[in-house]
């Protein structure tokens, strides 16, 4: 195989991940929220990290979320430093607004 065949087969691969991790960004945005803290209520602590590892999106959606939440009300940020933090969901909190 040439080089320039393995470069062009290299390329390929990032850009349908990129194109599929930002299809699974928007179809959260757009899923029900309920149904979003649903599937993060079995975890302890809610992290950028953690967040996006449960929902298979990146950590600037993630991030993104968190805020989401914690402006909603859903969710409270009880700790961490530097960018860092660690937030938990209200217990008995709806998304109903």
């Amino acid at each position: 195989m040439s080089k320039a065949a393995k470069k062009q087969e290299k390329g390929k691969q990032p850009g349908k991940e990129k194109a599929a991790g930002k299809e699974r960004a928007e179809a959260l945005a757009m899923e029900d929220p309920a149904r979003i803290v649903e599937r993060l209520r079995p975890l302890k602590a809610l992290t950028v990290y953690s967040v996006a590892q449960a929902l298979g999106i990146k950590g600037s959606a993630a991030n993104s979320l968190l805020r989401r939440l914690v402006e909603s009300g859903v969710a409270i940020k009880v700790g961490g430093y530097s960018g860092h933090y660690v937030y938990a969901l209200k217990e008995g909190s709806s998304t109903q607004s």
